[in-house]
């Protein structure tokens, strides 16, 4: 088999025409960077070879690297204090007098989430020739089509302090704290699934920020907003461009054993220049594989109908480390994909070999640069929900009486050493080490006192550090907490982005309260709260604790108390996870010509 001719013209990588600022022109298309395109669900291959453009639509909030911004956290209220957890001004936990809370400051820094998350990732690309009209090259041309994952570095200067970096940067993070405010009361104005009085007091919000702001409307108000973050984005860039901070890439290359590459043991090998991030891959580099999309040629209307279309599975987890043990990916680095393709040699290929010729690279631009969240993640963690049913206690006690004795009990554990402990009462007295043993227990039995360990800890945790805003994470229905009909149904109808220190929107049986007057409702409210939800008994002071502070949790706990079961006694938990957006389709603007190179 003679390989097919090399090609006349120079190659051109470019991201899906789908993605380009003006869909299918070749003007857009020249300079383009590869996508990463997102999707849920388990069968996110098949969906995507048959609607490639269809995928899911990125937040500007949950789908990027959230950072936080640091504000006083000190109220005019008698010194109280405007939060739970006391920052001072580096971000460390402090108990002095000066101290800042935390504010969300989603950045502009694309975040990837797990499989275990149910998000997968998809890096698409398309090949053209640099010829008139930017037609497709044909694909028997293409030896090897892969790309790499690289990692980014920001190297500073000699003598220049990180602090200092961090400091050009808080001017930065605030605006996008406040982007985010305008941005929750936004949502929450435009969400038909919430109360229609607290709908209408975040539009009056809205009217009354844009007011006191001087802009014409609300919506002039956030294009305003939005045009400060990215001027001062900018800003930023350039500033890291004028004092020499540079951005260091490198590659993954994998130790050798037995001859072959390690899929375990590894090493970051930096890239020094532009002619390393382009030389050939055979060096070593870890590569993946990229995959043509070949459509039914009957679907003239396909997306990657007259177009050679590449895709790849974006990794976002890897069993690789380094020496130290150091993972390959983190949820610390920032990355980037690069795609190549390589054409074919006008020489016979070599057979069985991958890639079967020396051909010449074509390299596209890096990816956007992203960071991968961690396994654990909240926010990515929340879109695969898991249920774990507890053991009904009348079914385990009628199960006990079945034999033989052990058959129930399939989990193992082998004891070279017994460590028993002696209880007197309702307290550990103290234990002793026993000889080699064997045990067998029952996973209802495991689980019952695993929960009850969690139960039994978590109000000592809450209540030691102060950390009264973690019960938000705990939800039970029917709730375990009570609701006071007077702050709770008026925090219920606040929108986000009112000043409970400063503002009086607040109104408790009709009459407005006063801050100092809400302090009080709320530390009364959320203390029986807390102890309900804790099932402590002990006095719960917030007296320290600003309405900032306060009212954001009881306002998270109002909504669980809310909740009213229906007719036949049955209450349905609320929504877990991140609503699924998808891109809107788009059609060319310009087709590309249909001959090939």
């Amino acid at each position: 088999m003679v390989a097919a001719a090399a090609p006349r013209h120079a190659w051109c990588l470019a991201g899906p025409w789908y993605r380009w600022p003006r869909p299918g022109d070749p003007q857009d298309g020249r300079g383009s960077r590869p996508a990463i395109q997102k999707f849920a669900g388990d069968d996110f291959i098949a969906a995507f070879l048959a609607k490639p453009q269809h995928s899911l639509k990125y937040d500007p909030v949950i789908d990027v690297v959230n950072n936080y911004d640091l504000v006083s956290a000190r109220s005019g209220m008698a010194g109280k204090l405007a939060t739970f957890l006391k920052l001072d001004a580096s971000g460390k936990p402090t108990t002095g007098p000066d101290v800042f809370r935390a504010r969300l400051a989603p950045s502009d820094l694309r975040k990837l989430y797990q499989p275990t998350h149910d998000r997968h990732y998809l890096v698409t690309c398309e090949l053209h020739c640099e010829a008139p009209g930017f037609p497709a090259v044909d694909r028997r041309q293409v030896c090897q089509a892969g790309f790499v994952v690289r990692r980014r570095r920001s190297v500073l200067p000699s003598g220049m302090d990180p602090q200092t970096v961090t400091e050009q940067a808080a001017t930065s993070r605030r605006l996008e704290a406040d982007l985010l405010e305008l941005l929750n009361l936004e949502a929450t104005a435009h969400d038909p699934q919430l109360d229609a009085t607290l709908r209408a007091n975040a539009a009056a919000k809205q009217a009354s920020l844009a007011r006191d702001a001087g802009a014409a409307d609300w919506p002039t108000l956030l294009a305003t907003r939005q045009a400060e973050l990215s001027a001062e984005r900018t800003r930023l860039h350039h500033w890291y461009d004028s004092h020499g901070i540079r951005v260091e890439v490198d590659g993954w290359f994998p130790h050798t054993e037995s001859g072959k590459p390690s899929r375990t043991w590894g090493e970051w090998r930096h890239l020094a220049d532009a002619a390393a991030q382009t030389a050939d891959v055979t060096s070593g580099e870890r590569t993946y594989p990229l995959f043509v999309l070949v459509p039914d040629p009957r679907e003239q209307d396909h997306d990657a109908a007259g177009r050679t279309l590449y895709y790849g599975t974006v990794p976002t987890q890897d069993l690789a480390h380094d020496a130290s043990g150091a993972a390959r990916f983190d949820d610390q680095a920032t990355y980037e994909v690069r795609c190549f393709v390589r054409a074919h040699h006008a020489c016979p290929g070599r057979a069985g070999k991958t890639p079967d010729c020396t051909g010449p690279l074509t390299w596209s631009h890096s990816s956007e640069p992203y960071r991968v969240a961690a396994p654990f993640d909240v926010l990515g963690a929340a879109n695969r929900p898991i249920t774990i049913k507890m053991p009904d206690l009348r079914e385990l006690a009628a199960q006990a009486a079945s034999r033989p004795r052990g058959r129930l009990s399939p989990i193992r554990f082998v004891q070279p050493q017994q460590m028993k402990p002696k209880s007197g009462g309702m307290t550990a007295s103290g234990g002793e080490m026993g000889g080699e043993a064997i045990c067998s227990f029952s996973i209802p039995l495991i689980t019952l006192i695993a929960l009850f360990v969690l139960n039994l800890f978590l109000p000592i945790v809450v209540f030691l550090f102060q950390l009264w805003f973690l019960l938000v994470f705990r939800f039970c229905i029917p709730p375990s907490i009570s609701a006071s009909a007077g702050v709770d149904a008026a925090l219920a109808v606040t929108p986000p982005g009112v000043d409970l220190d400063v503002d009086f929107a607040v109104k408790v049986g009709g009459v407005d309260q006063t801050a100092d007057q809400l302090n009080a409702l709320l530390g009364a409210s959320l203390a029986d709260t807390i102890r309900d939800g804790t099932g402590n008994g002990d006095p719960v002071d917030l007296g320290a604790f600003s309405n900032n502070a306060l009212g954001p949790i009881d306002q998270a706990f109002g909504d669980a108390a809310a909740l009213q079961p229906a007719a036949d006694g049955t209450i349905t938990p609320p929504p877990v996870g991140t609503p699924l957006v998808y891109e809107t389709p788009v059609t060319p603007a310009r087709r590309t010509a249909e001959a090939r190179a």
